[in-house]
């Protein structure tokens, strides 16, 4: 069973019991025996790549990829074997390019999670307690193999914060199985 290691980026010193919740909290949705616990790490400093305005607040943000390349860089550094997850509540933002009739038009979107075998990271912005839990779960479902679907609207679900309002406060029965066959 693997434990989760997490640190906080740029957080309040307050806040590491709730973060830990909320990782525990999401481990409830998967089958015992998947997670064995979380070990924090504390809290790191990282320079925001760029400010933004949300709200008519202006905000510190992450580039998605720089983020991701500096939590592998952390992950590297502190020789950690098990999932390295790291979550802010700072916004993390992908931004590409794509053409639109005659000419080509920015793109910018927030990311809310991504969990891979070896690292992950969860943005809080603007998220509610009960988005939280359920964005950790898909997070963690990413990383022990789970795919976002469109049918049933679950967890997995790839519109989880956006779109519909769930229909199955878990994961569906397929997503489950392939849970369970996971345990050793």
């Amino acid at each position: 069973m693997p434990s989760l290691d997490m640190l906080s980026i740029n957080e309040e010193l307050g806040n590491k019991e709730d973060l830990v919740e909320v990782m525990w909290k999401a481990f409830t949705y998967f089958p015992r025996g998947i997670w064995e616990g979380v070990n924090y790490l504390g809290d790191v400093s990282v320079k925001c790549d760029l400010k933004i305005r949300s709200k008519e607040e202006v905000r510190r943000a992450f580039v998605f990829s720089h983020l991701m390349r500096r939590i592998r860089e952390m992950r590297d550094m502190l020789r950690i074997e098990n999932l390295l997850l790291a979550v802010t509540h700072d916004p993390v933002l992908v931004m590409f390019h794509r053409f639109e009739v005659d000419r080509f038009k920015r793109i910018v979107n927030v990311v809310h999670d991504y969990v891979s075998d070896d690292v992950g990271m969860i943005s809080l912005f603007e998220t509610d307690e009960d988005a939280t839990t359920k964005m950790a779960a898909h997070g963690l479902g990413h990383n022990q193999g789970l795919m976002h679907h469109a049918e049933p609207v679950d967890l997995m679900y790839a519109g989880l914060l956006g779109g519909n309002p769930i229909k199955i406060d878990g994961f569906c029965s397929k997503c489950q199985r392939k849970l369970k066959k996971r345990i050793v």
